[in-house]
């Protein structure tokens, strides 16, 4: 069977990634042929999206005139069978208008268009290519501006009654945070360990070391920053990212003990966090989680690195595409 071409989108509160992925069904590899990278804040409208998706595929139609289908993965809750987002926090401009996507987008491309929630689309790609191919069964968990979450069972993606399952970010980890709006964003995980959380709890901890190399960061300060400076030995970055570890790690507990896995595999930004960011990680569950569960849990990197949800937006439009003889592995 010749090589099947699709474009895949990952769409992300700080950057829009695209990419054109080729894909040998016989032999099981994924060729990432060209990427692009456009920051989400450049936008200010849905139609601009829209008209962006569109220009992007024509440049890359150009150069690849055997592009057959779209794959999107969206950050937010995706009505799967109607093509629509809905709620995503993390895209100011997009309101709460439930705008059809996959459909406008099929009217002006003209080919198939899948459409999924982001943290789906790159367990889709793990299931198939990465950490899936020995395990069955793993809770995969998206780091970055947001915090995302898939549940894979039995080799394929288990998305509950409403498509929202998985929805890690949002386990109340503060009952006592106060209810603002939208109320369901009250105490979440998701306030804690995304991009800002860690941000904001950075700052905090610069106050108690005035001396702190995170300082002349300034108003640039990133989390890859108090990555960095943690493993030159700064106090400050060195306790932000335990404490995250451990708000994350009894998130993750929570999650584990609810769907009974044991196996967890990490994607998204935050992920490229040094290895002793991981190992508390590993410690908080151990403790934090029940034994039968604790005993053996695991957490790992994703084996397919940053653009994981790019070839899982692309695989998933094929198989769609092609009635999912292709991929028999997973839904």
């Amino acid at each position: 069977m010749e090589a099947l071409t699709a474009i895949g989108f990952d769409v992300g509160g700080t950057r829009i990634k695209a990419g054109v992925v080729r894909y040998d069904a016989t032999h099981r590899i994924a060729e990432l042929a060209d990427v692009v990278s456009v920051e989400t804040i450049s936008l200010s409208s849905i139609q601009e999206f829209v008209a962006l998706i569109g220009k992007l595929i024509n440049s890359f139609r150009h150069s690849f005139p055997g592009i057959r289908a779209v794959g999107v993965g969206f950050p937010a809750i995706v009505d799967w069978h109607k093509g629509i987002p809905a709620h995503p926090p993390n895209i100011p401009w997009w309101g709460q208008e439930r705008f059809p996507l996959r459909d406008v987008l099929i009217e002006q491309l003209g080919m198939p268009v899948s459409l999924d929630n982001d943290a789906n689309v790159a367990a889709y790609a793990e299931t198939i290519l990465g950490y899936g191919q020995q395990w069955s069964s793993f809770l995969f968990v998206t780091l970055g501006t947001g915090v995302g979450g898939a549940i894979v069972l039995g080799n394929r993606l288990y998305r509950g009654e409403r498509g929202c399952a998985g929805e890690l970010g949002h386990i109340i980890v503060d009952i006592a945070a106060p209810l603002e709006s939208p109320t369901f964003r009250s105490g979440i995980l998701e306030r804690a360990v995304g991009r800002i959380g860690i941000i904001e709890r950075a700052r905090q901890k610069c106050q108690l070391y005035p001396d702190s190399a995170l300082l002349t960061y300034g108003q640039s300060l990133d989390v890859e920053h108090i990555g960095k400076e943690a493993q030159h030995g700064d106090c400050a970055a060195i306790e932000t990212l335990t404490e995250t570890a451990h708000i994350l790690g009894a998130g993750i507990a929570s999650a584990l003990a609810v769907v009974g896995l044991h196996r967890v595999v990490v994607a998204g930004g935050i992920a490229n966090l040094p290895e002793p960011f991981f190992d508390e990680l590993q410690a908080t569950l151990r403790q934090r989680a029940l034994p039968p569960i604790a005993a053996e849990v695991a957490v790992v990197r994703s084996q397919l690195g940053s653009f994981v949800g790019v070839i899982g937006a692309a695989l998933q439009v094929l198989a769609e595409s092609q009635g999912n003889g292709i991929f028999e592995t997973c839904c």
